[in-house]
């Protein structure tokens, strides 16, 4: 065991992914010796859970500690088709412009091509990368176009996008294993409409350009044995507006984003048989700008992110002590320091009609009665706490584990701002962050374990996790805190009680076949308020049936998702985030059923057929919203029975 494969979740913050949604933490990133990467997550992660993923661990779905964005986890396992989400399953998913770890030596590429009736998606992507003593390059291209689907007995959802990514990397290797690498890469989408009804809008363009620099260099001491640094740079580039693919609006809109993210760390490894630790320092920030132009010059209309910043700097540090050959107890601390700003608090706008807008300031004023000056810093302290120990030959594992997590609150939370005129039909789609929330607190408890023994694989772990200023996207009623009762979006902080339970069984015989199930149960309460946690995924659970010969393998798999009866889906007394947001409940359960077969007629080519929802089952998944920010916007129906086919060759 590594350090490595200890994680301390601490105050974060957030990264742009692929979509432009703030999906996930920074990491700290190394290279094993044998060219793998190793991530470090070091906020909202637990110890153990967030390591490389093996057999016979379970699966998560949620993340309490992930943030708006990020508590629910991406499913590459469901047909989805909301742009946010991923899309459907396929053979290709993940892909994008690779890592930067080391390439294996020689030369060595992949191509892969796919194709799903869901959505209409066609993908495909080249990537090659050549190492010899001292020199690698490397380099990626990947296209996806996904077209408007049919639901079942329904019409025509539009959910159109095109998306092409591309990379190029070079570095420097030494023989003991020691490198330096840089990789350029750029995203570049034209075209994104969203799914449901006419109205709204969509997104005309959407480009991120990124850079990465990363590097090990090995040490001949007998105390420190690696230095790891890593830098990434996100620069990002969006364009939103209702009228480039939709009939004419009733006014013009349009939305410009520009957001840069930054990550940079280093970190010291080292120890020996009995201890290894690890000791970091990161370095991060995440600003953005953006505003809102409306009528038929487009005049500036609402500030959305004055020059917003949210930045942090933390040491951390984590061991891994050996306490006999079958057990040991690791520990993390994180120290975060965090710094927030609005540079242009009193940027203000005009209305289409005549008038000012109201700049942020006044409105952080009118709905808090915050008389600040956008500026926030924080100190905040991780720490956790997990004991391991094997059983079976080391085939099996027990843990226990127990983490303190800050979670600071990233600048959509603290800054955004979207006046709409309170004559207008969109008036609750004002949008007001809040400059003074305290950061979240968890105080998270998880025990579990796993084991490998004849034809059983055993899996669970369990969770229970108390929230100390969980921030919360709601609705102003005059709650304590709050000096508005007119239902605009906002966010405050409550307590909250979180716990999870996963499970997973598998079972292999002998001549091939193998039959398996996994389940998912999640509770989330705000115990301010005393009512349910929007988003929170239902009682679900994964039957599996399979055969695997030597080039041919199948399976099957019956998704079964329970009603979801705890929903926060009303505006009037809740956020809305759930359902249709006016009381509609968009929670029925369903059962759906996939099929998928691999071909591998030379070893490293697979050819790969599969239905998704066989029975063209018509449901509706809670947690696939078309756009999570607007609770309005309901969500849309599923794909149908689906054919999806793909083909990958490594070379």
């Amino acid at each position: 065991m590594t350090v490595a494969a200890f994680a301390l979740g601490a105050p974060g913050h957030v990264r742009a992914g692929d979509n432009g949604a703030a999906v996930a933490p920074s990491s700290i990133a190394g290279v094993g010796t044998d060219g793998r990467t190793l991530d470090i997550v070091t906020r909202g992660a637990r110890p153990g859970k967030d390591q490389k993923p093996q057999t016979r661990q379970t699966r998560a779905i949620y993340d309490p500690a992930g943030g708006q964005d990020g508590r629910n986890l991406p499913r590459p396992d469901l047909p989805l088709c909301a742009n946010w989400r991923g899309g459907p399953r396929g053979t290709l998913l993940p892909a994008g412009p690779g890592g930067s770890g080391l390439p294996q030596p020689g030369r060595h590429g992949l191509i892969g091509l796919g194709y799903s009736k869901a959505c209409e998606r066609t993908e495909a992507v080249l990537q090659f990368s050549t190492r010899g003593d001292r020199f690698f390059a490397r380099g990626t291209i990947y296209s996806e176009d996904v077209g408007a689907y049919r639901a079942p007995e329904g019409p025509l959802v539009r959910s159109d996008r095109e998306r092409l990514s591309y990379s190029l990397g070079a570095g420097l290797v030494g023989r003991n294993g020691s490198f330096l690498s840089f990789d350029a890469r750029r995203l570049e989408r034209d075209r994104i409409l969203f799914q449901g009804n006419a109205t709204g809008a969509d997104t005309r363009r959407f480009d991120v350009e990124g850079y990465d620099l990363a590097g090990t260099y090995v040490l001949d001491g007998s105390g420190a044995t690696r230095l790891r640094v890593e830098g990434r740079f996100n620069r990002i580039d969006r364009i939103n507006d209702n009228f480039s693919f939709r009939g004419p609006p009733p006014t013009r809109s349009e939305v410009r984003l520009d957001r840069e993210t930054v990550d940079v760390l280093a970190v010291i490894d080292g120890g020996g048989a009995g201890f290894i630790w690890t000791l970091g320092i990161e370095y991060a920030s995440d600003q953005r700008d953006g505003t809102r132009y409306q009528g038929p010059a487009l005049t500036p209309q609402s500030p959305n992110y004055a020059d917003a910043r949210v930045a942090s700097t933390a040491l951390t540090a984590e061991g891994t002590w050996t306490l006999a050959p079958e057990s040991r107890l690791k520990t993390g601390l994180r120290l975060d320091h965090v710094d927030a700003r609005l540079g242009d608090i009193d940027r203000s706008g005009m209305l289409t009609g005549g008038g000012a807008t109201p700049t942020p300031r006044q409105m952080f004023a009118a709905t808090y009665g915050y008389g600040g000056e956008g500026r926030k810093s924080e100190t905040n302290l991780g720490a956790g706490l997990r004991f391991e120990r094997d059983f079976n030959g080391q085939q099996g594992q027990l843990f226990a584990g127990l983490t303190y997590t800050p979670r600071t609150a990233d600048p959509r939370e603290r800054y955004l701002t979207s006046f709409t005129p309170a004559t207008a039909p969109q008036i609750f789609s004002t949008w007001i962050g809040n400059p003074d929330l305290d950061p979240e607190r968890h105080a998270m408890l998880e025990v579990g374990g796993n084991t490998s023994r004849g034809p059983w694989t055993l899996a669970g772990r369990a969770y229970a996790d108390w929230v100390e200023d969980f921030i919360l996207w709601d609705r102003a009623r005059g709650q304590a805190g709050v000096t508005r009762a007119d239902n605009v979006n906002i966010y405050r902080n409550v307590d909250a009680f979180i716990a999870g339970l996963e499970a997973k069984a598998t079972y292999r015989w002998d001549n091939g076949v193998w039959a398996g199930a996994e389940v998912w149960l999640t509770h989330g309460e705000n115990t301010t308020d005393n009512r349910p946690i929007a988003q929170i995924p239902p009682a679900e659970a994964a039957l599996k049936l399979g055969w695997k010969g030597k080039t041919i393998s199948v399976e099957g798999t019956w998704h079964l998702v329970a009603k979801q009866s705890r929903l926060d889906n009303d505006f009037v007394t809740g956020s809305g985030a759930d359902g249709d947001g006016r009381g509609g409940a968009l929670a029925a359960g369903y059962g759906s059923l996939d099929l998928a077969a691999n071909w591998s007629p030379r070893p490293n080519t697979i050819l790969s057929l599969g239905v998704a929802n066989v029975f063209d089952k018509d449901y509706i998944q809670l947690i696939e919203r078309m756009d999570i920010d607007d609770p309005f916007k309901i969500n849309p129906t599923a794909p149908g029975r689906s054919l999806w086919a793909g083909a990958t060759i490594r070379f």
